[in-house]
């Protein structure tokens, strides 16, 4: 009998919402901070998140680089 098939699809579950506004409250609190930096700090509050998952969240907000965040016009 093959496996009962996912009910989400083929995949790693989505991020938790509340890491996601972490992620984004960091980001736009903190406009120096690149995506390693928002890692390193999720890690020392005890959130396991990979580097690269952040980078899509900030992406996928539209949140840029952190060189362009800082700059000011």
């Amino acid at each position: 009998m093959p496996p009962d098939p996912s009910p989400s699809g083929p995949g790693r579950p989505p991020t938790v919402r509340s890491i996601r506004t972490l992620v984004l409250r960091l980001a736009r609190e903190n406009p120096n901070w690149g995506y390693r930096r928002v890692h390193g700090e999720l890690l020392v509050l005890g959130v396991t998140v990979a580097p690269f998952t952040i980078w899509e969240i900030l992406k996928d907000a539209g949140v840029g680089p952190a060189p362009e965040r800082s700059a000011t016009t």
